[in-house]
């Protein structure tokens, strides 16, 4: 790995925060443009009875997925290892919760138009806390190999199983292959 420049104070970040820099952005320019188009996405979610996923083909060699959030559905607390992901609501409202510094589990909310990055090994849930489904566009970039999911006691995260998509497409909470 080749370093771009040594002194952050400068301003100037190395190769590899530039390289998570692009990816975040490209991520976040995707599902914005896919939110923007439903006629890729639309056709693709699910009747709200169920968590369900379905690829959508985009020009990029990202995975792009449509996801449709039943009531009360969450993901659980989870980081998606190597790949970073974006995901955009486009109806209802999802809320998402990140442990802070002191392990606390801080909730935001994402109704349409709203976009969020999250970075190689962040832990986050996602949840619809609402009675109306909701419809989120995300996309993965290294694709995403596995899944690691983590409980949450009085402000201690310890890990508490990981699954890998070579046993799990198609299984709860897991993009289909």
């Amino acid at each position: 790995m080749t370093t771009v420049l040594t002194n952050p104070s400068s301003g100037m970040c190395t190769e590899v925060e530039l390289r998570r820099r692009l990816t975040e952005a490209l991520l976040s320019d995707i599902v914005e443009r896919v939110a923007a188009n439903p006629q890729t996405w639309a056709p693709l979610v699910g009747d709200g009875r169920s968590h369900t996923w379905a690829r959508v083909p985009v020009r990029e060699d990202v995975h792009v997925w449509v996801a449709t959030w039943p009531t009360f559905q969450g993901t659980l607390l989870h980081s998606h290892d190597y790949a970073t992901s974006a995901f955009r609501t486009v109806r209802g409202v999802l809320t998402e919760v990140r442990p802070d510094e002191r392990g606390r589990l801080l909730p935001r909310k994402f109704g349409p138009g709203l976009t969020s990055v999250i970075g190689p090994g962040e832990i986050h849930d996602l949840r619809n806390e609402l009675v109306d489904p909701a419809v989120t566009i995300h996309a993965y970039s290294e694709r995403l190999t596995s899944i690691t999911y983590y409980d949450w006691d009085a402000g201690a995260i310890t890990e508490s199983g990981r699954i890998h998509a070579s046993n799990c497409a198609g299984a709860h909470n897991w993009p289909g292959a």
